[in-house]
């Protein structure tokens, strides 16, 4: 829930009293021309962007620098420029799913060989480093991760972004068949 959100970039106003209230298992649509506020609404959500005013609620927690990394480990978020660490593919994932608050998650390399299927990846992405891949493979490649971390918010930011029309409505379509509270912001 976003509470009475203000804010402002180099004195031009974002957000004046913006109020938004999304319920669990929603789909949310942020869409909007560049510059509108979609990605600060995210940032704010993630704690990267504090408002002047307002209050971020999630879960029955107020955002704020004791309660932000409890929020974090609730949403897997999916950016634009597909912000995957650098590596081979598959040490890439290895790594990410050693974290501690990955641990609890049972990964298997197998499971994202169906997924690199699924996404029309192929099987020898997993040998190519994250640096070689086109955008939309990159892009392809963190909902994937996303999906595997299994969390119970998922914020995707252009995600289509650099795909052809028949894999923008895979990913749609993928997208809208979970049961997660979903925002998805796009222009």
């Amino acid at each position: 829930e976003f509470r009475n959100i203000h804010l402002k970039y180099d004195q031009r106003q974002i957000f004046s009293g913006f109020n938004l209230e999304i319920e669990q298992y929603d789909k949310v649509l942020f869409c909007a021309p560049s510059g509108r506020g979609k990605t600060s609404l995210v940032k704010m959500l993630l704690g990267f962007v504090v408002p002047e005013a307002g209050e971020i609620i999630v879960d029955g927690m107020s955002l704020s620098g004791e309660t932000v990394n409890a929020i974090r480990r609730q949403i897997s978020y999916v950016s634009q420029d597909a912000d995957i660490p650098k590596g081979l593919v598959s040490e890439v994932f290895a790594t990410v799913f050693k974290f501690p608050v990955n641990r609890h998650l049972n990964y298997q390399e197998a499971v994202l060989r169906q997924w690199l299927g699924t996404m029309a990846l192929p099987q020898d992405t997993l040998q190519k480093n994250v640096d070689a891949l086109s955008g939309g493979e990159r892009q392809r490649l963190a909902l994937i991760m996303g999906i595997l971390l299994d969390r119970d918010i998922w914020i995707l930011d252009e995600i289509t972004t650099g795909l052809d029309l028949a894999l923008k409505t895979k990913m749609v379509e993928l997208v809208l068949s979970y049961n997660k509270t979903i925002l998805v912001v796009s222009h």
